[in-house]
């Protein structure tokens, strides 16, 4: 998943990724109920607004990661 984020973080100036390593945090993944890896939430404004779980081609990223 990672050169697929790391490809439309390229072309998107509007959204900031970022990548949490669960096992070095495993606080933030409690605070956001992450269950399964790969899992991509889309935060605005402090609120989860979106949230995947697992693989996603990079089309369907783009998308998802756009309001």
């Amino acid at each position: 998943m990672g050169p697929v984020v790391s490809n439309v973080a390229e072309q998107l100036d509007s959204v900031d990724f970022y990548k949490v390593v669960v096992n070095d945090v495993p606080e933030l993944a409690q605070q956001f109920g992450i269950m399964s890896i790969p899992t991509l939430v889309l935060v605005k404004d402090g609120k989860e607004v979106k949230r995947s779980v697992g693989f996603m081609p990079e089309e369907p990223l783009k998308e998802f990661a756009q309001l």
